[in-house]
């Protein structure tokens, strides 16, 4: 029965980890520090149009402080 008990360990030890890792994130959870609210308007001098279809958009982030 050495089949029987090593499934029963391995089976164990995934619901361990399983628990932990749930756990982890009802501990701690994330928070921002700050929100920043951004509007995007224009894109090299022409407006924002979504009749073109989606289109990623170069970002720049520069920190305000």
């Amino acid at each position: 029965m050495a089949v029987d008990r090593y499934t029963k360990i391995v089976l164990t030890v995934i619901a361990a980890a399983l628990v932990v890792q749930t756990g982890k994130d009802l501990v701690s959870p994330a928070r921002a520090n700050n929100i920043t609210k951004v509007d995007i308007v224009k894109v090299d001098g022409r407006d924002i149009d979504d009749r073109y279809g989606p289109t990623p958009l170069p970002v720049r982030i520069v920190s305000g402080r």
